[in-house]
């Protein structure tokens, strides 16, 4: 076996998420929601792995809001049901992973608690699966002030805020740089765990950085595309990308234009998975399909890596990843039918 003794019980673990797996949303099945309205959605779900959360919440949401509660309460059950099942160094590595729901967390409750979201209904979008516990998002979410929160999060040292970003919060009221802030230190911190000096280590190492790249590839295309001056759109970048240094995005950002990024991107190891919506950007000028494109691009990496390395850390990614996803394309749906977008729009920003 390739994975023994205290490195985590990875047969155990990757054949329990393979269980999973098998209950992810086909194609088909996005294609029979497409043409539901959103309570023939709703009513569907509760007929699938998503049923216990669609009957506990049907009391208090209906329409697109019970499904998006429903969905987002399922991912966060999921992921910390998955983390439960490992042991050893592979918790360690899942667990490292989904500290990245911490930062999801910090950001909605912050976001609702500025603009005067109900507790209740914060509480309803989280999803607690990294080190933050529900209970403590929940006294966050009771703090009689956002500058009460940020007091709070100044004191976890992993977070690093600055006492000006907690000046842009609570006096300008602006979460943008401590958004940028908080995902590039997330990054850092995952990088800095996972050295890279163990096999398990190095695969999980080496698609976060290519995370990194698709991530800072997708901030270059939409704020050069704003026309974002150069020194602005290195504020938002994170380091440590694969093919992607902060130089290279530099550069490409001090460019004249898009044309330098779509020959760059035509150069890229991602350009077959990318060549069409890059084709048709050309005429249409629309990024929303270049980014789909990038993390489509992603699922398929992690899908070979999973592939070849059956008993490691990465089929247990691969399966977040396109749970995550999964919940993504079903909130895309409810919200696209509640709002009237036709079925080719919603369609367009599937990924699937």
């Amino acid at each position: 076996m390739w994975f023994a003794g205290n490195r985590g019980n990875y047969a155990y673990a990757c054949t329990r998420v393979k269980a999973k797996k098998r209950f992810l949303l086909s194609r088909d099945v996005y294609s029979r929601l497409l043409v539901m309205d959103v309570y023939e959605v709703g009513r569907f779900l509760g007929e699938t792995q998503y049923r216990e959360e669609m009957a506990k919440y049907a009391s208090v949401y209906s329409g697109a809001n019970l499904v998006e509660v429903a969905v987002t309460r399922n991912l966060a059950n999921t992921y910390s049901d998955i983390l439960g099942f490992t042991t050893g160094h592979l918790r360690e590595m899942v667990g490292n992973y989904l500290k990245r729901w911490d930062i999801y967390n910090v950001k909605t409750l912050l976001r609702g608690k500025m603009t005067n979201v109900r507790a209740e209904e914060i509480v309803d979008t989280l999803v607690p699966a990294g080190a933050y516990t529900e209970a403590y998002l929940k006294s966050l979410i009771q703090s009689s002030s956002v500058s009460e929160i940020m007091d709070a999060l100044v004191a976890d040292a992993a977070l690093a805020i600055t006492p000006e970003l907690v000046r842009e919060v609570v006096d300008a009221g602006r979460l943008a740089p401590l958004e940028d802030h908080l995902d590039q230190r997330m990054y850092y911190d995952l990088l800095k765990v996972v050295k890279g000096t163990v096999s398990a280590d190095k695969l999980l190492r080496d698609f976060v950085r290519e995370e990194i790249d698709v991530t800072n590839l997708k901030v270059l295309l939409k704020l050069k595309a704003a026309r974002i001056p150069e020194d602005k759109i290195v504020k938002y970048l994170i380091p440590g990308g694969m093919d992607y240094s902060i130089e290279k995005l530099r550069a490409l950002a001090q460019a004249e234009g898009m044309p330098p990024i779509i020959e760059e991107l035509e150069k890229s190891s991602m350009y077959a998975d990318i060549r069409e919506p890059l084709e048709r950007f050309k005429t249409d000028r629309k990024l929303s399909g270049i980014t789909i494109a990038l993390d489509k691009a992603l699922i398929r990496k992690s899908e070979k890596f999973a592939h070849f390395y059956p008993l490691s850390v990465l089929p247990i990614v691969n399966y977040m990843i396109r749970k995550k996803v999964e919940v993504d394309n079903i909130r895309i749906i409810a919200r696209g039918k509640a709002s009237a977008l036709s079925t080719t729009v919603i369609e367009d920003l599937l990924v699937v």
